[in-house]
């Protein structure tokens, strides 16, 4: 087992997570997705793994985008 991770590791983990959501909820309502408890807990886990992923990514930030200057959105 490595003891770091590597930018391909990161990218595989957006990836598979994405993959995932599309999907589980591929031709799935609203209504359908909001009945499903297994979706309702999983959902918000890619979700949240997704954003450790993007967060630990060691590309550029949003405080490096030309678009917007700080990292902030315009008002």
């Amino acid at each position: 087992m490595r003891g770091s991770r590597e930018i391909l590791d990161y990218l595989e983990d957006i990836l598979v997570e994405c993959d995932y959501l599309i999907r589980s909820t591929e031709g799935l309502s609203f209504e359908d997705f909001q009945r499903n408890e297994h979706l309702k807990r999983a959902f918000p886990r890619s979700l949240e793994i997704i954003g450790e992923a993007t967060k630990r990514y060691p590309g550029k930030s949003g405080k490096d985008s030309p678009r917007f200057p700080g990292g902030r959105w315009p008002a």
